[in-house]
């Protein structure tokens, strides 16, 4: 009885002990907001003349997650960004979204037209959804390398919408 009652004790205490460890966790939420319409946010980049920089990314994709942490996370915490790009993220494991023609899509579709085939995938993209700089796949032996790659393109696509502004480094 004695066994039977400790075996008892010890499987109702799991919960605790998964929720206590879960929560001990680092949150696995991404920092950089997932679209949800497409549509809606080129429309707000096409009021305001500037790209969109879309991260495509997949749940269990590790350097996604690097990517993320070092280079995309510290981009969006400086808001010098904010007035030069959209930077949002397609999630290939989130649920339909809607695209540039208001119809609800997969965002393994969406990502297949711009021929994002590997995670991480950075897309350029007009107000229209047109490529206006080269896409960046992968992630560079040399993180540190990313962020000049990163500038150059969203410099370019500045260039290509005939924006004025530029990321400029002090």
């Amino acid at each position: 009885m004695m066994k039977r009652r400790a075996f008892f004790l010890g499987i109702m205490s799991l919960p605790l002990v998964f929720s206590a460890c879960s929560q001990a966790q680092p949150s696995s939420s991404s920092s950089i907001e997932a679209v949800t319409d497409l549509s809606l946010l080129a429309q707000q980049a096409k009021m305001q003349n500037i790209p969109l920089m879309i991260f495509v990314s997949a749940p269990n994709c590790r350097y996604c997650h690097q990517l993320e942490k070092d280079v995309i996370g510290p981009m969006l915490k400086n808001h010098r960004y904010d007035p030069l790009v959209f930077i949002r993220r397609l999630d290939l494991g989130q649920d339909k979204i809607i695209d540039l023609d208001g119809n609800t899509k997969d965002p393994v579709k969406i990502a297949s037209r711009y021929r994002a085939q590997m995670t991480p995938t950075l897309l350029f993209l007009s107000p229209d959804g047109e490529i206006l700089a080269d896409k960046i796949q992968g992630v560079a032996q040399d993180i540190d390398q990313y962020g000049g790659m990163i500038d150059a393109r969203i410099n370019h696509a500045l260039r290509m919408l005939g924006n004025p502004k530029r990321i400029v480094h002090s």
